[in-house]
Formats: structure tokens, sequence, C-alpha cells
């Protein structure tokens, strides 16, 4: 019986920095022996030795999916269009996956019911307020067409067309006429929230272009893009202003609003939260439950600051730092609830977080935070199998397939006298297993000093741990180290690692996997990001001002 699954193929996806091309032949010739030869994802770009050499002249992208907004983005739009903070979406059906990150694919009958449900009950508690909801004295004749365009403009974000207003008028006036303004309005909400315009990411290319022609994203769809992107909700005035006037329309005008968006931390950290929740799975981590005999330090409000811990963390380095920091800093943030699991004295602290140095020979950045070795062990112990597995998936982009379905996989129980590493070592016996294990194994063991709530240990199961490990099957990592720290650093010092953190921030901004047409975009912003000492708001900038970010593929 097999205790890990089997790999289908185990690689990077885009390897665009010049100095990395050279270095794939050899991890690329890698062969498990639990699955075959390692492959190229489908419809991953190759260039370089992998592929024809990339000629980054004119721009090239993809036909981009039909996307409706997120959970996430559908709260975070109502709160900014209409102050409400009831956060409806979470009643809505679970988002689909692409790569880990949310996508609004196709809408279910349930997704038009929920919708009907939420514009009602929104449309109710706005028009509540009517100074706030209406931009005008509602006594005034002019008052209702100046409602209904502003208000429609808002929604569909971009200015609403006569005919548009034409309709909402007679939607108005049914209303009006059995109940008042306050009634005429009610209904007015209720139709633009259930308007395809409001629930759809809408980018149509001019009429009359060629099918299949690239040509830039319409100013405000452009607009759009760049709001979901740093802030994850609708845009603010300013920038529709900036779509009105053109300025969008180059580079440097798309990066100036980008820039300004970004300075605003406030709205910012909803955006890069959004990211880095979906990238490192962390909505996961107030669930998780861990066995009460084994660790009775934690519970269900332990897991919540653990979650409040690593996302303070993750705010600073996100809004001034850098990659090295996310994988090598020693900074934490610590209050008494999560003192003792950092091992620190509780009484030392209060309530309120702080920002504290932590012991650098136990803590580095990302990968060592109690809140990802939490997420990343079982309930009775720690998970060397799963902690590899989000190392190589989440950091190093590695494609990593489902098992066949004949294997049936399990973790070995805890046993006296055998550590953690013992247990899951027994596996690697098994001749079907082996590769995988030399895989997962060799990156996994290096977080053995952390148990399954992310506390740290220098014993398991009567035995010194041991947190040795090697790499393989990467292109700058490969070779022997001695405990997590030690990855972490080479974590930070890797191409591989930098590319794939772009790769990410890419899909998420574009809610969609990277295709063929986008390797000019990716290596555009890999160089950028190297470039910026790859900072991490820079590398969000280096995307905004990519080919894939301002250009578009005329669809049927």
């Amino acid at each position: 019986m097999c205790g890990i699954t089997r790999l289908g193929s185990v690689v990077p996806t885009l390897h665009s920095n010049a100095r990395m091309r050279h270095r794939l032949a050899a991890p690329l010739a890698f062969v498990l022996a639990c699955s075959g030869e390692i492959d190229e994802p489908t419809g991953t770009p190759t260039p370089g030795p992998n592929g024809p050499p990339l000629t980054c002249d004119v721009p090239t992208v993809p036909s981009g999916p039909i996307r409706r907004l997120t959970r996430d983005q559908y709260d975070l739009t109502v709160r900014d269009l209409l102050g409400d903070t009831t956060t409806p979406a979470r009643a809505f059906p679970a988002d689909d996956d692409s790569e880990g990150f949310y996508v609004g694919g196709q809408a279910s009958s349930l997704h038009v019911e929920q919708w009907a449900a939420a514009a009602e009950a929104l449309a109710e508690r706005a028009t509540m307020d009517l100074e706030a909801l209406v931009p005008c004295d509602v006594a005034a004749a002019s008052c209702v067409d100046t409602f209904l365009e502003d208000f429609a403009t808002r929604a569909y974000r971009r200015p609403a067309t006569a005919a548009e207003v034409g309709r909402l008028r007679a939607v108005f006036d049914v209303g009006f006429e059995n109940g008042g303004f306050v009634n005429g309005a009610k209904l007015v909400v209720q139709t633009v929230l259930q308007s395809p315009n409001f629930l759809y990411h809408v980018e149509l290319a001019p009429e009359g272009e060629t099918e299949g022609a690239i040509v830039p994203v319409e100013d405000y769809a452009l607009a759009s893009r760049l709001s979901y992107f740093l802030w994850a909700s609708m845009p603010d005035a300013t920038l529709l202003e900036a779509a009105a006037e053109g300025r969008l329309r180059t580079e440097e005008g798309l990066l100036e609003e980008a820039r300004r968006m970004l300075a605003d931390e406030d709205r910012a950290r909803f955006g890069t939260r959004s990211f880095y929740r979906q990238w490192l799975k962390l909505q996961g981590i107030p669930n998780l439950q861990k066995n009460d005999e084994l660790y009775p330090l934690f519970s269900r409000d332990v897991a919540v600051a653990l979650q409040t811990s690593l996302e303070l963390f993750l705010d600073e380095v996100f809004q001034s730092g850098d990659l090295e920091q996310l994988y090598t800093s020693n900074v934490g943030y610590v209050n008494a609830t999560v003192a003792p699991i950092f091992g620190l004295d509780a009484a030392d602290f209060g309530t309120d977080f702080e920002r504290v140095t932590l012991d650098p020979t136990q803590r580095a950045g990302l990968v060592t935070h109690p809140a990802i070795m939490a997420l990343l062990g079982k309930s009775n112990q720690s998970d060397p199998i799963h902690r590899a597995v989000f190392v190589r998936q989440s950091l190093l982009c590695q494609h990593l397939p489902p098992p066949p379905a004949d294997l049936t996989i399990t973790a070995p129980d805890p046993a006296p006298g055998l550590s953690t590493r013992e247990r899951f070592a027994e596996h690697s016996s098994n001749p079907s297993c082996a590769g995988c294990h030399r895989l997962l194994d060799g990156v996994g063991f290096g977080f053995e000093h952390y148990d399954a709530i992310g506390a740290w240990r220098d014993e398991d199961g009567g035995r010194a741990v041991d947190a040795t490990g090697e790499v393989h099957g990467t292109f700058d990592m490969d070779g022997p180290y001695d405990g997590a720290i030690e990855l972490a650093q080479r974590l930070a010092g890797s191409d591989q690692a930098r590319q794939c953190v772009a790769k990410q921030v890419f899909r998420f901004a574009l809610q969609r996997v990277e295709l063929q047409a986008d390797a000019c975009s990716l290596r555009q912003v890999e160089t950028r990001f190297e470039e910026s000492g790859h900072r991490l708001q820079d590398l969000m900038l280096a995307v905004v001002a990519s080919d894939a970010f301002r250009f578009q593929r005329v669809q049927p």
C-alpha cells in the first residue's frame, strides 16, 4: 500500500529568464519510477530549448474567457457601489478553480436564483437611505434621470448608454406608480444588479475588427481589469475619469494609475490578500482541527489568530518587500493567543499583534510560519508529503496531476518509538512508490522540526528530529540541505521560484492559466521583476504593463 500519490509529471511550466533557458535540458530528462517521463502540462508555453524561439516584436495574446464576478469581487463591488457590507455572495455557489485561483465560470440556475435574492435584499437595504444612494434632490424633476445615469454608470463600470437609461426609466416608472421614488429606485437597483453588465467582466472589441486580431483592451474594460486586479473591486471615480480621458491607453498612463491605487494601502490590501489567500489556500486555516489530546494548545481561536499573524506579515512584504523577505525574513506578528505556538511567553503579549523579531534558527518567512505548517499538517502528526507538494506546486509551479484511480493513498499511523520521518520513509521501499518518494520526501522531511500545529520541536517519537533532505527535479535548487531555514534560503535565491511567483500573480490578474500565446508577456513580466530587485509591488506593476493585460484577441 503506497503512502503517497503517484505523480504523472513534475515540471516547471515556463522558463523565459535568459539565465535559465540553458539549464532546462537536464531536469526535463528526469524520469519518475512510478509514472514515466516528465511532460509539460497541456498548453504551457515552452520557449527556448523546449519549443520555438520567442519573437516578441508584436503583441501576442490568446482569446480570453468570459468571466463573471467571483464571490469576493461581488461582495467588494456591492460594498463600494452601495456601502453594503453584508457579503451576500457567501451564499452563492463556490467559484470555479483554475490552477488554484477563483474564476467566474459558467452560471447555473442556482446562480440566477441567488443573484435575484441578493439583488432584492441589497435593494431593500440601499433604499433605506436615499441620500446615500441618490446623488440629487429627489424632489427635482431631473433627479430621476441623474440617478439612473449615475448608478448604472458606476454599476456597469462604464458610461451607461441612452438606451440603457431609457429602459431603466421604464422600470423606475413602474415602481414609482406603486410606491413612489423609493419603490422606483428599489426596482432599478434590483434590475441593475441582475444585469450581465454588472455581473460579468464585459470586454467587447471595437466593431468591425477582424476576428483573431490583437487590439488594445477598451478603456473602461481596462480600468476594470486594473481595479479588480489591484483592489478586487470596481473602479473608483478617478480611474473612470482616466479611462474617459484616454490616459490608460499608454503604458505610462496605465502605470501611473496603478501606482496611485497601490499607494492606497487600505484598498490595495483587499487585492493582495485576495491573491495570496488563493495562492496559499489560506481560507482553510480557520477550519483546521487538531487532536485535542496531542495538541491542547490548538483551537479555532488559535487558528484564526495564526491566519491573522501570517496575513499581517504578508501585508508588509507585499506592500514594501521583496521575494527574499517573503522567504527568509525572521519578522513575525505575535499576540498572546499565538505566542506559545511561536515558542514565546503569552504573558509578554496582549490581544493586539506586535511586530517582533523571531529566532532566525527556527523561523524564516512564509514556509516556516506556524499557520502554513498547521495548514499542511494532519490532525495527529506532521505531514511531509503535503508540505512537499505545497513547495513543488505552489512555490515552484511544478505540475502535479491527480493520482491514478487504482492507487490507495494512506498515511502511516503514529507508532510509539518511531518518528514521522521513519514511518513515512518505510513506504519508499515499495518500488511503485520509490520514484515519487524521492521527489517528495527530500523536500517534506526538511520541515520535520515543525509539528502538526507549526510549533518547533527537537524530538519526534522519542527520537531526535532529522530535518536533512535533498532536492531533486528542479532547475537550480537540487542538492542536499539541512532544515527548512536552508530550504527557504534556497527558494529565495532560485530563479525557478522567482518565475513561479511571477506566473502566480499573472494567473490571478488575468483569471486564467497561461497559454502558449502568453510566452512573450511572461518574459516581459519576469524581466521587469528581475530588474526591480524582485520587489513584489513591482511584480504587480510588471503584470499591468504586459501585453496580456493591455491587449485582447478579437473573438467571433
